[in-house]
């Protein structure tokens, strides 16, 4: 029997979710093929107006919430890029979060993203012994309305899908109109980086590296065609200017 919720009506915070954690199990073997068709599926996906969401697909992830007493959830989950918030799914009933209830979300292909100053879900795109790089996407809302495309219809999400037989890696999916217009994205990073975390802007950067590095990285943005919205771009910046500093501390 197929469920239609919408969720204008459905405001809940991650409290809601089972206080009992469960632990991510391993894949088995039918599970990690599901696992490998879902993520090349979602290297093709772009979020449209009738399904703005980062995966094509609800899928199973880690949801951990709390910030000293830390919870760790096992639910089928999406997340929207219209209004940063988690949707997700317990007890079959769809549900939404927003970031400064939520800690980190693991998706079982390895995406992991972290929330943000509590208002936005930031992917971790990099990380090493220096620190990460974080990718916050959001709808362009500039380019939107240039498209002429209906804004207000980013806030409200209509999912079908049978409940009643939820499967381990998703819940439905959307199935659109192949000449449906993708939305049209804006990628923010972050670095975090000494035990701060920080938007990737010239201004920003100039306060985090050396004085005597400042009129190098001038003369490096001007010549390297650096985009901050561009993911290649930044990781240019960190990796001249961050991996060949140590940071005071990890």
């Amino acid at each position: 029997m197929k469920k239609i919720i919408t969720l204008s009506l459905v405001l809940m915070s991650m409290r809601t979710m089972p206080a009992s954690a469960q632990i991510l199990s391993p894949l088995t073997v039918e599970e990690e093929n599901d696992s490998v068709l879902l993520a090349n599926e979602d290297k093709e996906w772009e979020p449209t107006g009738a399904w703005p969401f980062l995966n094509r697909r609800f899928r199973t992830a880690e949801v951990v919430t709390g910030f000293f007493n830390k919870k760790r959830t096992i639910v089928p989950c999406n997340i929207h890029i219209g209004n940063q918030c988690l949707y997700y799914v317990n007890k079959d009933t769809l549900m939404q979060a927003d970031p400064s209830n939520v800690g980190l979300v693991t998706f079982r292909n390895g995406d992991r993203y972290m929330a943000i100053g509590g208002k936005n879900f930031a992917k971790i795109v990099h990380e090493d012994a220096f620190g990460k790089i974080l990718r916050v996407r959001t709808v362009d809302i500039e380019q939107h309305k240039r498209n002429g495309q209906d804004i207000s219809s980013l806030g409200a999400v209509t999912i079908q899908g049978d409940f009643g037989s939820l499967s381990l890696n998703l819940i439905g999916s959307y199935v659109g109109n192949p000449e449906e217009r993708p939305l049209p994205v804006l990628d923010t990073f972050y670095f975090i980086y000494d035990m701060d975390i920080f938007e990737v802007t010239d201004k920003n950067v100039m306060k985090h590296i050396d004085k005597s590095r400042q009129r190098e990285y001038k003369n490096f943005t001007r010549s390297a065609e650096i985009i901050m919205h561009n993911f290649s771009s930044v990781k240019k910046i960190w990796d001249t200017f961050f991996v060949v500093t140590p940071p005071k501390k990890l």
